[in-house]
């Protein structure tokens, strides 16, 4: 079995109740774009636990920043939060799943949940999408001024999240 990582995607998050309907957002994409969906549910409920305990330990007068990030690795998906929140338990193993906590250089620590990937599956035969070099999907102007974000999208996306956090 290799430590080769074969894909890896994350995101930085602000620990506050919020969090959680974009944690579930980001593990949907994520898992859709490594065509992964028949592990929807269990790594969306791992990611929430590990992110939801930094949640619950942090100052929610000034909450900690926590990174989420999936990882491929050999046979299995590696849920992993990375925070700086002291004192931390370690979170329980369910069923099927290897948990873990690691320092992290400069203070803070990662946490981790390891899934197995499906049918006996290895992180090499996962179908991954095509990517291109491009950094964005919005084309750049030449003049070099910054493109500038369409209120209406931004409107409609925090609309949206809202909705998802209950907070309507």
């Amino acid at each position: 079995m290799s430590a080769h990582t074969s894909q890896m995607d994350d995101i930085r998050l602000v620990a506050q109740p919020s969090a959680l309907p974009v944690t579930e957002l980001f593990v949907r994409l994520i898992l859709t774009d490594w065509s992964l969906r028949p592990m929807l549910d269990e790594v969306t409920a791992a990611a929430k636990r590990l992110v939801g305990a930094v949640i619950d330990a942090g100052d929610p007068k000034a909450p900690p920043f926590v990174t989420l990030r999936l990882r491929l690795r050999a046979d299995v998906l590696v849920v992993e939060v990375d925070d700086d929140v002291p004192g931390l338990p370690a979170p329980q193993a369910r069923p099927g799943e290897r948990v873990g906590v690691d320092p992290a250089p400069g203070g803070g620590r990662t946490t981790w949940c390891e899934l197995p990937l499906p049918g006996g599956m290895t992180a090499r035969q996962v179908r991954l999408p095509r990517r291109q070099d491009r950094r964005t999907l919005v084309d750049e102007p030449v003049s070099g001024e910054p493109v500038a974000a369409d209120p209406e999208v931004l409107e409609r996306l925090l609309t949206r999240l809202s909705g998802w956090s209950g907070q309507s």
